[in-house]
């Protein structure tokens, strides 16, 4: 009946908050509230304060994407703690996350593009297309499985239910890739499967199959995930707005704009130059 934090983090998992959580976010969770319960098990939460948590934060900090997991987390605890009536407010709330010196990850240039088509084949090549023209995350994309594939008014599209956000989307598929899912032979429920035919591709063979093509043609500062930021760009430059985007890509409007923002300018001038051109033309 002690109030720690590692009967806090016992009684979290428990929660049905927890249990919706998908298996990639749960495993970054899982990590963090280990070391918070090593760490500070026997500890009252009430008697934590916000420098503790800026510490903790710190104490992490060579650990950029660990430091930052362990506030999202202890903030989480302490809502449940609030839930369960231990302490009446969140010292973790308004803790700002460690801003990375890395370069902002940017979408693949076109004649990368080319070279990796180039280069690659097979599942190696299959898995790239669907990540770039659904625009899914790499292991929404493992998931997809034949019967997922559903045509609408004439247009062959996929069915699916995002792992991290729960959304379900239906995505239009482009011919090319049509063409390429046509020319795949099915050897299992999963489009992807690994090599023995046996289950779905794991991450990290997807993961590996890439990178080695990606140090073939000399991409590799661009990952999988930039993928995602290729078709959200494309959308934009279409001149699509961040709510029809996101029906795409499945993320918030606020997400379009940070995915986009290498090419908002870009398409913005677009969009205002042909307004312009229009205008003269009627005032002429």
């Amino acid at each position: 009946g002690r109030k720690t934090f590692a009967a806090l983090v016992d009684s979290y998992i428990k929660t049905p908050r927890y249990a919706a959580l998908a298996a990639s976010t749960a495993k970054d969770y899982d990590e963090a509230n280990a070391y918070i319960k090593k760490t500070f098990g026997n500890v009252n939460p009430a008697k934590f304060q916000r420098h503790h948590v800026i510490a903790m934060r710190d104490a992490n900090q060579e650990r950029l994407r660990f430091a930052n997991q362990t506030v999202q987390s202890i903030r989480i605890l302490f809502e449940h703690a609030i839930d369960k009536g231990w302490i009446q407010h969140n010292p973790a709330r308004g803790v700002s996350l460690l801003e990375s010196n890395n370069p902002p990850r940017l979408p693949w240039p076109d004649h990368l593009l080319t070279a990796y088509r180039d280069a690659a084949s097979d599942r190696a090549l299959l898995v790239f297309e669907l990540c770039l023209a659904t625009g899914q995350r790499i292991q929404d994309v493992l998931e997809f499985k034949w019967n997922d594939i559903r045509p609408i008014d004439g247009t062959v599209g996929i069915d699916l239910i995002q792992n991290k956000t729960k959304k379900a989307l239906w995505i239009p598929l482009r011919d090319s890739l049509v063409t390429l899912l046509s020319n795949t032979q099915r050897k299992g429920e999963t489009i992807l499967m690994n090599r023995y035919a046996k289950g779905p591709w794991s991450y990290r063979g997807a993961h590996q199959a890439v990178m080695k093509i990606r140090k073939e043609i000399g991409a590799v500062k661009y990952d999988i995930h930039s993928l995602r930021y290729n078709c959200a760009c494309d959308l934009a430059l279409a001149g699509l707005d961040d709510e029809t985007i996101g029906a795409v890509t499945g993320q918030t409007e606020q997400t379009v704009k940070h995915y986009t923002k290498s090419v908002r300018q870009i398409a913005n001038a677009k969009r205002a130059i042909i307004a312009r051109e229009q205008m003269l033309l009627v005032n002429r």
